[in-house]
């Protein structure tokens, strides 16, 4: 085949702009979760600091002298730490709720990328085909 007699037309995808605009939400989806999780894992870590917080308190709790102030203060202490505990118990489980969604809907984004994909395949290997029947 001599360069010049080549009739056939350069391969396009036409759902090129679907395929880039699912390839963009599959990535925000994407970027949505890396959020989400980043936002549980700081919950995780307060509470992990908290409960170290909490044991120290308690190991300490007469080492401060007998005092009625120094104990009332300390037993203020403690049930401050265990309402900050279960504040972020809770605001954990919301989080984590939020981490699952958002997982649902980068899985349902990739998905959806995935099928354009497979489509654009099938496309441009039926695009080879016909070329090579040309030939």
């Amino acid at each position: 085949m001599h360069i010049g007699q080549c009739n056939m037309k350069k391969f396009a995808f036409n759902l090129e702009k679907i395929l880039k605009l699912r390839s963009h939400a599959e990535n925000d989806a994407k970027i949505g979760l890396g959020k989400a999780l980043a936002g549980l894992s700081l919950l995780e870590n307060r509470l992990s600091a908290v409960a170290v917080e909490q044991k120290n308190a308690a190991e300490n709790r007469f080492s401060g002298g007998s005092s009625l102030p120094y104990m009332y203060t300390h037993e203020n202490y403690l049930q401050r730490l265990e309402a900050e505990k279960e504040q972020l118990l809770k605001a954990a489980a919301a989080a984590e709720l939020e981490v699952e969604n958002a997982r649902g809907l980068w899985t349902e984004a990739k998905a959806d990328l995935k099928v354009m994909e497979n489509l654009k395949d099938r496309k441009l290997a039926s695009y080879r085909k016909e070329s090579r029947k040309e030939e």
